[in-house]
């Protein structure tokens, strides 16, 4: 009997043991590999800016051990962590009026990594003019440090996204690290139907029972590659809850409402994260991000400011530090599930099913963005809206309209229209938008009446 008909057989552990290789192409990011010189080719959040204190900060991103600090001045730095001179950690560096100066022998490097003083050699020693330390431009938004890491003849604009310039909204930055490669975590918006299970179903519900309704998913690549989006409907009681949900390639991920109240009409409210997945190194990451606050999300006034920031965030189940490994095992979360897979993830040991269209196109848009990147392309610059800013996908749509016959036809027919309209509308500025996504949503549902 071959050995595909074992597997198919009760107690088939035996051959099912086999231990499959790892994906190098998407998984590993450090310096010189295909993802991550496509990685290097975005800004990274790499510190909440709440962390860079009086003293240096070490960080590691992508494979490359950093520190992070702000001198006397004012200025960032962000600067390879080994000295030029004999190595030693400029985490033990003292920060100078102009620069930080290294504890061993006293050579000072300014914020681009220029020497400025050599201490102890010659007056007119070459060295400073001879070397420069490896540093990296960095760009603080709104309680985030931000670094380009990529080539610095291509260095872009920072990015400006519609939700993060949207008016009386509060950002609260927050960062929690995850000890597994980062696309295990990266890839999990563009799986809604974890929501029905993992936050609903399965033990309990995690934001509101709504989540646990059975979506109708449609998911659709954005112009030009530059990520992709998901429309996702559901059906509860007399509404209809369609959700827009989008990752920007690499790993930059825009959920709506976390606590969404289904009971009643909404046009478009945005989303309650902006939030990058970091590769730290091969099996290790963290999201950055900024949780949301405005009068249009959270109703029922379930979220809590207090609890977002540093290794925290006002919902169960993200971190390895707010629960003990019990209740982690009774009521796990996103944490549990994605960690729980391993350190990097075999994709050649798993067995994708119809659900999983987001997670294997989202993969192979990766791919071939990388192999793009690999091959001489530049990543193109994403279009503006009339305010000026990059407009997003994401957010909801609810709206009431009675079941029909066939209601699972009405969701996929009312989820593609909202999909078609959110897409029309992004050149749209931020008010006219939500007004003529709501326009053209009670036109079709007058139309069917």
């Amino acid at each position: 009997m071959d050995n595909v008909k074992q597997k198919r057989r009760p107690f088939n552990g035996y051959y099912r043991s086999v231990v499959a290789s790892e994906d190098p192409e998407l998984t590993h990011t450090g310096p010189g590999t295909p993802a991550g010189e496509y990685f290097r080719r975005f800004w990274q959040p790499i510190a909440m800016t709440e962390q860079v204190g009086d003293l240096p900060l070490a960080v590691e991103v992508l494979g490359e051990e950093l520190v992070l600090f702000r001198d006397l001045g004012g200025q960032l730095g962000l600067l390879h962590k080994y000295c030029s001179h004999r190595r030693a950690s400029l985490e033990y560096g003292i920060i100078s009026e102009k620069g930080i100066r290294c504890c061993y022998h006293g050579w000072l490097y300014d914020v681009d990594g220029t020497i400025l003083e050599v201490p102890g050699e010659p007056e007119n020693s070459p060295i400073p003019k001879r070397i420069c330390h490896g540093a990296y431009p960095v760009h603080e938004y709104k309680g985030l440090v931000f670094a380009w890491m990529g080539p610095p003849d291509e260095q872009p604009e920072f990015p400006v996204f519609d939700t993060m310039a949207q008016a009386n909204n509060e950002m609260v930055p927050y960062l929690i690290d995850y000890p597994c490669n980062w696309l295990q975590v990266a890839e999990n918006p563009m799986d809604p139907f974890h929501s029905v299970f993992l936050h609903t179903r399965v033990t309990r519900a995690h934001f509101n029972p709504a989540w646990g309704a059975m979506p109708v998913v449609e998911w659709h690549n954005m112009d030009g590659g530059s990520g992709i989006y998901l429309t996702n409907t559901r059906r509860w009681n007399d509404y209809l809850w369609v959700r827009t949900a989008e990752v920007f390639l690499p790993a930059i991920a825009q959920p709506p409402d976390i606590y969404q109240n289904v009971e009643t009409e909404k046009f478009f409210p945005r989303v309650g994260i902006t939030k990058w997945t970091v590769p730290v190194n091969d099996t290790s990451c963290r999201i950055v991000a900024w949780r949301h606050f405005n009068d249009t999300l959270d109703l029922d006034h379930k979220g809590d400011r207090s609890q977002v920031g540093f290794g925290k965030v006002d919902f169960v189940g993200q971190t390895g530090t707010e629960r003990s490994y019990e209740e982690g095992q009774r009521s796990p979360g996103d944490y549990e599930a994605q960690v729980s897979q391993g350190k990097i993830t075999v994709h050649a040991d798993e067995m994708l099913g119809r659900t999983d269209v987001g997670v294997a196109s989202y993969r192979q848009l990766l791919r071939d963005a990388i192999r793009a990147t690999a091959s001489g392309a530049v990543p193109r610059t994403l279009a503006v809206n009339a305010d000026g800013v990059i407009p997003t996908m994401a957010g909801d749509v609810i709206v009431a309209v009675p079941a029909a016959d066939d209601d699972i036809a009405l969701q996929r027919d009312i989820g593609r229209l909202v999909g078609e309209i959110v897409r029309d509308t992004l050149p749209l500025g931020w008010n006219e938008r939500s007004t003529e996504i709501e326009r053209r949503v009670r036109q079709w549902v007058a139309g069917r009446e």
